[in-house]
């Protein structure tokens, strides 16, 4: 203890190791990584046990289990190693409170709209996960964002009305980068049976990306909007404004716009 040190570099190397641990549990919350990270250290508790105890057999399989430990880390969390690579590809666009708050309203009227027609919809809001690897399965474009726009490639006599249509923000709002996009789909065990293909679409790409996905449903006419890898409740249009500017905006209060937003349709 007498030769004990502490200096910058070690403070360095805490802060190295908890910046890693933070991240490595913001991204596994509330997903199924949760769970397995409870299971191992059950497995883990079971091991010093038998090592107390003296239960050598016991100790001798956990061995041989911790003997590949590292692949085991690699099976067991390959989606979550996965989206954390793919995060790799960051999006350097960081919005104003003005640019987000015109893309949520677009949006919003745009899923509203394909409601009103009772045509279904898919969405894609790319974040600072990079999509440009998705955009060579659909239809690479530049088109503003407008409810019109979306109910022509959504329209069920359209050619490409198949698939989703990704959104980039800028400084206006929203662009729409590419359209018949083709989505990785989640297991079928992983979401509701009351859900269908677009559902499972949305869950499939926000488990591996930051997007958000809102999908719009043909046959019950609702909207949802989809996050890392979870299906939210039914939202009416300011619903779905407020839960995309939490999103945009976490850090501002949009209750006072919201309000308004409810008045003026009350007014209708």
């Amino acid at each position: 203890m007498d030769n004990w040190s502490f200096g910058a570099r070690d403070a360095l190397d805490i802060l190295v190791v908890a910046v890693i641990v933070y991240f490595a549990l913001r991204m596994i919350r509330g997903t199924r990584a949760v769970q397995m990270l409870i299971g191992l250290a059950i497995v883990v508790a079971a091991y010093f046990l038998a090592r107390h105890f003296g239960l050598f057999t016991v100790e001798w399989i956990f061995g041989q289990f911790f003997s590949a430990f590292i692949i085991i880390l690699v099976v067991l969390f390959q989606h979550e190693i996965r989206r954390a690579l793919v995060r790799v590809a960051f999006n350097p666009l960081v919005a104003s409170e003005t640019s987000a708050k015109a893309l949520a309203y677009m949006l919003m009227e745009s899923a509203g709209s394909l409601v009103e027609r009772g045509w279904g919809g898919l969405i894609v809001v790319e974040r600072e996960t990079g999509l440009r690897h998705l955009y060579d399965t659909g239809v690479e474009m530049d088109a503003p964002l407008s409810p019109d726009i979306v109910q022509a490639f959504f329209c069920p006599d359209a050619p490409m009305h198949d698939g989703a249509i990704i959104v980039r923000q800028n400084e206006q709002g929203g662009r729409i980068r590419a359209a018949r996009v083709i989505l990785p789909l989640a297991q079928a065990k992983d979401v509701a049976g009351s859900f269908g293909t677009r559902h499972r679409a949305a869950v499939g790409l926000t488990e591996e990306t930051d997007a958000l996905v809102i999908v719009v449903s043909e046959e019950r006419r609702d909207i949802h909007l989809v996050q890392e890898g979870r299906i939210g409740e039914a939202l009416d249009g300011a619903q779905l404004y407020d839960r995309l500017m939490r999103c945009f905006q976490p850090d501002i209060d949009h209750h006072s716009v919201i309000v308004m937003m409810k008045r003026s349709d009350a007014r209708k």
